[in-house]
């Protein structure tokens, strides 16, 4: 009887863990490799950021949504987009808590990581 009222609290209070521990920003790497020095604009559904000068590193807040980055140099400029995909946290949540704590970070981002490296196509050729 102890036994299952423990595990019915466990996973009762589960479903938030992610919301918990998990960030909501992540640090990303952007290049230019065929333009070094370029500036980028790079925005999903969270906000709008900014590299001065590839290759450079950006602090973003994570999304579902994808990351499009646009980077300009010498009157060049290319778009490339970045997709996000689900993480650990998401697939703890619905495995161990169900439904309730994957929807909390889904629509927070806290349950969505983009690539750590991403390379933009501009080329000041």
């Amino acid at each position: 009887m102890r036994i299952t009222l423990l595990a019915i609290a466990g996973i009762l209070l589960l479903p938030g863990c992610a919301s918990i521990v998990g960030d909501s920003s992540q640090v990303v790497s952007l290049d230019t490799p065929n333009c070094s020095g370029a500036k980028c604009t790079a925005s999903n559904s969270q906000g709008t950021y900014f590299v001065n000068e590839t290759p450079g590193t950006i602090s973003i807040n994570k999304a579902y949504s994808d990351l499009i980055v646009t980077c300009q140099k010498n009157g060049k400029s290319a778009t490339s987009t970045h997709k996000s995909s689900a993480n650990a946290a998401t697939y703890g949540n619905i495995l161990l808590g169900g439904i309730p704590g994957a929807l909390i970070d889904g629509g927070s981002g806290k349950g969505y990581d983009y690539q750590n490296y991403m390379a933009n196509p501009l080329s000041c050729k």
